[in-house]
């Protein structure tokens, strides 16, 4: 129980501190500087997954997470530095941290309770740092723009979560499995490059969804305020969700769960477009719920333990940087149609879906 609920704390104040730099990115610079400062931490991630990565498979899976939980406390004291270079500093650390974390954390919980019926449901569980963190980030907006606080301040609160997650996790236990004889990365683009590039297929719609929802928003010219409590509301609806979707995949599978919240984003891609604001952010808060329920199971399965933990974080920080910073940036930058961009994504992890072998149970 120690493993899960220290690696949920921890991912929650990663989750919180990047999605508020994110929502900041589109509030308080313009297109060209928040453009920057949204994509870096994006491209952050994926280093940070090859360099924790590295550490997880070649050392130890702890000393990754408590590298990684140590690199957000700093990032999120340097925002406070009033220059826009501690910034870009401290989005870079931000998003190497996440970076390696998430999959850090995936990987242990998965090899935790590996002989579990419903380990689908259990790892759905980590996922909910997700929605805590975009409602503890949403908040914050909330907080700072109707009391008028200074913005760099709230991250001090993720400070104090990241070292108080830090009591839990370095005490977690993890298996001992066989180091990867050469560079985890390279031995997992040797061997297992399909199953990368499907993992990344996967993802993209998905992680495009999400940030559509829950920063794109933020361009609109509603008030902060009103696409703030939106935004609230939309995402409440995963914290029951993902657990229900994550269960779902343990009963009739992964891929049924991901082509369930396919459909449904086209459904809420065509009500977005509408400027149905409401209605089409529930329904990309359901879809997404859908698609990345299953994802912490998919990511782990599929991968040898020697490089799992890279792996599954690379193919998952890729997927980000092609969906989630491109998505937004694309339709903020020209007013790309938002039904267009929707299509393009869920085919990508349509075919992706269809070519990736089952792990409903697979022996891991």
């Amino acid at each position: 129980m120690r493993t899960l609920v220290g690696s949920v704390l921890l991912t929650i104040s990663q989750w919180y501190a990047f999605f508020l730099f994110s929502q900041l990115s589109f509030i308080e610079f313009n297109v060209i500087i928040g453009s920057i400062i949204f994509v870096l931490g994006f491209i952050a991630r994926m280093l940070g997954s090859i360099i924790f990565g590295y550490i997880g498979d070649r050392v130890n899976r702890r000393v990754a997470l408590i590298l990684a939980d140590i690199t957000l406390a700093v990032s999120s004291l340097i925002v406070l530095i009033p220059n826009i270079y501690p910034l870009i500093i401290s989005r870079l650390l931000q998003g190497l941290s996440l970076g390696g974390e998430w999959g850090g954390a995936s990987t242990i919980v998965i090899e935790a309770y590996s002989e579990h019926k419903f380990r689908g449901f259990i790892t759905s569980l980590l996922q909910l740092s997700v929605p805590i963190g975009i409602i503890l980030s949403s908040l914050t907006i909330l907080v700072i723009y109707n009391y008028y606080v200074y913005w760099p301040y709230s991250f001090l609160s993720i400070t104090f979560l990241s070292l108080l997650s830090l009591l839990l996790v370095k005490h977690i236990t993890t298996q001992k499995v066989t180091r990867s004889e050469t560079q985890p990365l390279l031995e997992a683009m040797r061997h297992d490059w399909k199953n990368i590039l499907k993992s990344i297929g996967i993802k993209v719609s998905e992680s495009a969804n999400f940030y559509i929802f829950t920063s794109y928003i933020f361009t609109n010219s509603s008030s902060i305020s009103f696409l703030s409590l939106i935004v609230l509301i939309s995402i409440s609806f995963q914290l029951f969700l993902i657990p229900f979707f994550g269960y779902l995949s343990d009963l009739f599978g992964r891929g049924k769960v991901v082509i369930i919240g396919l459909i449904l984003m086209i459904l809420a891609g065509i009500v977005l477009s509408r400027r149905n604001f409401l209605p089409g952010e529930i329904l990309m808060s359901i879809s997404d719920s859908a698609l990345y329920a299953p994802q912490s199971s998919i990511f782990t399965e599929i991968f040898d333990k020697k490089y799992r933990f890279t792996a599954s974080n690379f193919s998952y920080q890729a997927a980000s940087i092609l969906g989630g910073s491109l998505a937004p940036v694309i339709l903020r930058a020209n007013q790309s149609s938002l039904v267009l961009v929707t299509l393009s994504y869920v085919l990508a992890t349509f075919i992706s879906v269809l070519l990736i072998a089952e792990t409903k149970g697979k022996k891991i």
